[in-house]
């Protein structure tokens, strides 16, 4: 079966990640699949077996080179696009391409309502896939019919969750104190991940007395460190900056935290799970779906719930290792493997609703 994946994101975003996680998968089970990224694309160094396709810097000559991928005209391919202004364009072409045999998907997986819902309304596109059942419930109230909407959470490839240094030399490494717990998040800088309000939070701990120390991986000394100043924590909160295999942190944290004021379904959650990690999240977007007996969701932008949820889980040691154990559990359902069995289903679903009877 001929796979063409379409990404209009030149970042290393978890989306496109997702996208490339899926195409991996789906090479393994024998299809044949490309993937058409934007000219400057920073994911195609990560997997050299993937057949990547640069598209054109102009979006006007994308279609061109799409179509250079597409098989003989009748015989039968997948085509799924990923982010916001592939779907716009896959929701035009595919008005033509669905002569061509194509199968033509597309991909949503943020939280917030599209501005433009002409895209998800056109009959060029059979299906939508949304990560997470909030993200699905937006797109319902634009006016997608649940005809054309499934729900595929995220997966989590062995190589996320695999770390490349033992516990011990990352303790070491980052000079952790051997029985304080380490309170840890994985977030980038932008205002929406709450960061803000987990230093503040962490800041409200530490002066009622909590012991711990904090890591922020994805977070830069140079954006934040003013701020741990300021609250007196700069000696307690490591910022780690970017790094490419979380693993290595995620296996020295106790617990993790998740302030985001908005979210469909992080990756880092799951990350998080295959490390037995109790959560506490935002309850923000489809962070419900994913805590519930594994930790606690608080409220976003609230410094004193997460200085609350710090204090109980320092405090309560027992606590944690039955929220980790339930975080633990979980990570069966966020394997790759059943993310690409489900993708699979979704594919040979709609090809059979097309008369096709080739299985993915």
């Amino acid at each position: 079966m001929r796979i063409i994946y379409m990404t209009s994101s030149s970042s290393l975003s978890g989306g496109t990640r997702q996208a490339m996680y899926s195409a991996r998968g789906l090479m393994d089970r024998g299809h044949n699949v490309t993937f058409l990224v934007p000219h400057n694309a920073e994911i195609t160094g990560l997997d050299d077996r993937i057949d990547w396709r640069r598209l054109p810097e102009a979006p006007a000559d994308w279609r061109a080179e799409a179509e250079r991928a597409l098989p003989e005209k009748g015989e039968p391919c997948i085509v799924h696009a990923f982010h916001n202004k592939a779907n716009k364009k896959l929701a035009w072409w595919g008005l033509n391409w669905r002569k061509r045999g194509c199968v033509c998907l597309g991909y949503r997986g943020v939280i917030y309502r599209p501005s433009n819902p002409l895209p998800y309304w056109s009959p060029g596109i059979d299906c939508f896939v949304a990560n997470s059942q909030a993200c699905a419930k937006v797109l319902r109230q634009t006016g997608l019919s649940s005809k054309r909407l499934e729900v595929i959470y995220n997966g989590i490839p062995d190589s996320r969750i695999t770390p490349l240094k033992d516990r011990h030399t990352m303790r070491s490494e980052l000079g952790l104190k051997k029985g304080i717990p380490v309170l840890g998040t994985v977030a980038g800088d932008k205002s929406v991940k709450g960061v803000e309000f987990l230093l503040r939070g962490f800041a409200e701990a530490m002066h009622s007395g909590v012991k711990a120390q904090l890591l922020l991986v994805g977070a830069r000394a140079e954006r934040w460190a003013p701020l741990a100043e300021e609250l007196g924590i700069a000696d307690k909160a490591l910022f780690r900056g970017r790094v490419e295999n979380v693993a290595d942190h995620l296996q020295v944290m106790d617990a993790f935290f998740l302030p985001s004021l908005k979210e469909s379904l992080p990756n880092v959650v799951l990350e998080a799970f295959f490390f037995g990690l109790p959560i506490v999240a935002s309850n923000v977007g489809g962070l419900p779906e994913l805590v519930h007996d594994n930790g606690l969701l608080i409220p976003p932008k609230d410094s004193g719930a997460i200085a609350a949820a710090m204090t109980k889980v320092c405090h309560d040691p027992d606590l944690r290792k039955v929220w980790g154990r339930a975080s633990q559990s979980k990570s069966v359902e966020f394997t790759m493997t059943a993310k690409v069995q489900r993708t699979a289903d979704v594919y040979n679903m709609l090809l059979e609703r097309r008369g096709i009877s080739t299985e993915i």
